[in-house]
């Protein structure tokens, strides 16, 4: 049982600062739980480590683990992996224990297989669930859950409850839990255009009316606002010859 092997050492110093120094000598620190014994903290090598993650997650992993000259073999799972959010460095990984005649709840991968009919009507296809939550025995984990959305037209959802069932497996989901959706493509928008009598300002109106006034002369339209400022003057003269008149 388990086709992959890491080689794990049993470490006894623990703190950020111990975990530093297993970083750099291009090794991982890591914790395998178990139902049945005692939490281990060991080391991993790294690449090793890479290696393993490059088959899946979710594959049975044979633990060589290394203590003091001795050596015991686990069958065990990744449970979580951290890593370092830049350089994508691995920082500490979880293991759990597992055994051949025991059940286990763990995760499995979505693949999509197909082309949604909805997709030739202009739908768009939206995952919602990359993995789905599983219960099986250790030896019956699948690598992926295939899915198949052919049948899938505009407005069309997935539900766990819709997926084919794999022998020894139970879907622990909720069974009404949307997987795969068509949505329907949004409307564009139309922009009205701004009018221009809007984006035009006075000013270049006026200029554009009036006439170019030569060096010491008043431009037209100055002149024509001129005009009633000499009638004002006019005035009092007619009065005045009125008044000569009566006497």
């Amino acid at each position: 049982m388990g086709e992959l092997l890491l080689n794990a050492t049993l470490r006894k110093d623990f703190g950020k600062q111990k975990a530093r120094i297993i970083r750099n000598k291009k090794e991982v620190p890591a914790v395998i739980y178990s139902k049945n014994h005692d939490t281990l903290h060991v080391t991993i090598p790294a690449e090793e480590l890479k290696k393993v993650l490059k088959t899946g997650s979710n594959e049975l992993i044979t633990l060589s683990i290394k203590n003091d000259g001795e050596s015991s073999k686990k069958i065990a799972l990744i449970k979580e992996l951290q890593r370092h959010v830049t350089t994508d460095e691995f920082l500490h990984v979880d293991l759990y224990e597992v055994f051949e005649n025991q059940y286990i709840k763990t995760k499995a991968p979505v693949m999509i297989t197909g082309k949604a009919k909805g997709l030739e009507l202009g739908g768009i296809l939206q995952v919602v669930a990359r993995e789905l939550n599983i219960k099986c025995l250790p030896t019956a984990i699948p690598k992926h859950i295939e899915i198949d959305v052919t049948e899938l037209n505009i407005g069309h959802t997935l539900h766990v409850k819709n997926i084919k069932p794999i022998t020894g497996v139970e879907f622990t989901d909720n069974p009404e839990a949307p997987v795969v959706h068509v949505m329907i493509p949004a409307k564009e928008e139309v922009v009205q255009p701004v009018a221009a009598v809007e984006t035009t300002t006075a000013e270049p109106e006026v200029i554009k009316k009036g006439k170019e006034a030569k060096e010491g002369e008043l431009p037209a339209e100055e002149g024509k606002q001129a005009a009633p400022a000499a009638k004002e003057k006019a005035e009092p003269k007619k009065e005045a010859k009125k008044e000569s008149k009566s006497k």
